[in-house]
């Protein structure tokens, strides 16, 4: 039975682990090496394998990245843009496995499913995995989520999806404007509102939980989540909740 760790989610950092029989699954590292210590400290990770994946080149899913490397030697996947980003930030790109959306791969036991996401990175993804019969999809960071995304969401056990900001309280808050534009924009984040759209189109369907995730500390508040959240989990079949920052959760699927 897979195992998914959030071990961060949220707008300083991210990182996800997915525990499968001697496999260690990573999407995105932008957190210390030493919280990932914490996490894989109680697994004799002598002969396991380690699979880094990441969505794109932003700080807060990458700002961990070189200690990683250097300490757990994983196999790492990517697109070609994030790849070319992480180059030019002297990063060794070399034996980084290029991905391309759309495409299915298969490593072993399980597979892997990139889609584009609609955010401002060079080439960002989302990550669809199937083990078996279990699946989750990963889709944060994306200024709107058009129908592929939901069909990804739909057939999953469990969906990490964004509720980044509440409106009225990026509007109102401190950013300047040309941070808020940008938020708001197609290439931006995904609203409170937005993912609770996507969470009602949900209904009927495979996913048996969705967890609200890369929560702004600045522009969006528990309260509110916690209610989208009880709404969602009364009127649409499944289980929703979300995910704070600097909490880990350990989730079976």
């Amino acid at each position: 039975m897979p195992i998914l760790n959030v071990i961060d989610s949220g707008s300083s950092g991210n990182c996800y682990h997915i525990k499968r029989n001697n496999m260690h699954i990573f999407v995105d590292i932008g957190i210390s090496r030493y919280r990932v210590d914490d996490v894989l400290e109680e697994n004799d990770i002598k002969n396991d394998k380690i699979l880094l994946f990441l969505t794109h080149e932003h700080n807060d899913h990458i700002s961990g990245i070189t200690p990683f490397l250097n300490r757990y030697k994983p196999v790492v996947f990517a697109s070609e843009g994030t790849a070319d980003v992480l180059k030019k930030k002297g990063i060794n790109v070399s034996d980084f496995y290029i991905l391309n959306k759309d495409r299915i791969y298969d490593f072993e036991d399980i597979s892997v499913h990139p889609f584009q996401i609609m955010h401002d990175g060079a080439e960002p993804l989302g990550y669809h995995f199937t083990f078996d019969d279990k699946s989750i999809t990963f889709a944060t960071d994306l200024g709107h989520a058009p129908a592929y995304i939901e069909e990804y969401l739909s057939v999953s056990d469990i969906g990490v999806l964004e509720s980044n900001y509440e409106e009225e309280l990026l509007k109102n808050g401190k950013y300047p404007e040309y941070l808020k534009k940008r938020i708001l924009s197609s290439k931006g984040h995904l609203s409170n509102k937005e993912a609770l759209n996507i969470a009602a189109k949900l209904s009927g369907n495979r996913i048996k939980k969705l967890l609200f995730a890369h929560v702004s500390e600045e522009n969006n508040d528990y309260g509110i989540l916690e209610k989208y959240s009880k709404f969602a989990t009364k009127n649409f079949g499944f289980e929703t909740s979300f995910l704070r920052q600097n909490c880990k959760y350990g989730i079976s699927f």
